[in-house]
């Protein structure tokens, strides 16, 4: 899922600078984004109505709208949204706090506001694992959003996958196992054999030398030879990653 990213700033200069390292640090990332800019914030709310964005640096004082007018309608059309609020005036960032910013930026030139545009990058990557939703297609055509932690195992069983839920429940669609690893790709999901994909949150311990992936209920799966190496590497990444 590619995210929708506004960046709103009335001064061009600071939009620049913005959104070229914005730019820079998502395809650093690996994370696949599309960013639009905009000067006025009329015209991102605009935008916003018709295709919404999934997060917005916005810049506070703007002539037309403000930030704070203007964070209030974006969360009107869009409560999930993430609003990362800029401005050189440090005296509003408590009054920022009355419209749930997900960050807040000080305008900055050089390293410090890279470094911070880095944070907030990072952040919206584990927000998005944390709340990310997929669409499967159950069968006659139903089709259901799910989210993507609720996710523990997916298997594959003959012309069909079955998704198995931290609630119990099994959903079960015709669908490739392919297709499935293509969608959960930005996530935190590892092959461990042909017919099985699972989810490193739930993984409480990998027995190598077994064949065998422990989750933290105890229950196990086999790991195939062919995928061991590539298993162990990604779950110590994963264990790293949340340190």
């Amino acid at each position: 899922m590619i995210l929708r990213i506004a960046v709103c700033d009335d001064d061009k200069a600071m939009l620049s600078v913005i959104s070229s390292q914005l730019d820079r640090i998502f395809l650093e990332k690996g994370i696949p984004v599309h960013i639009e800019l905009f000067s006025e914030g009329k015209h991102l709310l605009e935008c916003h109505k018709t295709t919404p964005f999934q997060a917005v640096f916005l810049d506070i004082s703007m002539p037309d709208i403000d930030g704070f007018q203007a964070a209030e309608e974006l969360k009107e059309r869009n409560k999930e949204i993430s609003i990362i609020f800029v401005t050189s005036r440090e005296e509003l960032v408590y009054e920022s706090f009355d419209y749930q910013p997900f960050h807040f930026i000080r305008k900055e030139n050089g390293e410090s506001l890279e470094a911070q545009l880095v944070h907030v990058v990072e952040k919206l990557k584990e927000y998005k694992k944390s709340y990310g939703k997929i669409n499967i297609t159950l069968p006659y055509g139903t089709v259901e959003e799910i989210a993507v932690s609720d996710i523990v195992v997916v298997q594959s069983e003959k012309n069909y996958l079955e998704y198995e839920l931290a609630d119990e429940e099994t959903l079960r669609v015709r669908e490739s196992l392919n297709a499935a690893e293509e969608k959960l790709k930005e996530y935190d999901f590892i092959r461990i054999s042909s017919r099985t994909l699972v989810n490193l949150s739930y993984v409480g311990r990998i027995r190598e030398k077994e064949g065998a992936v422990i989750l933290k209920d105890g229950y196990s799966y086999s790991l195939s030879r062919n995928y061991k190496k590539s298993v162990v590497a990604a779950y110590m990444k994963y264990l790293r990653s949340i340190k």
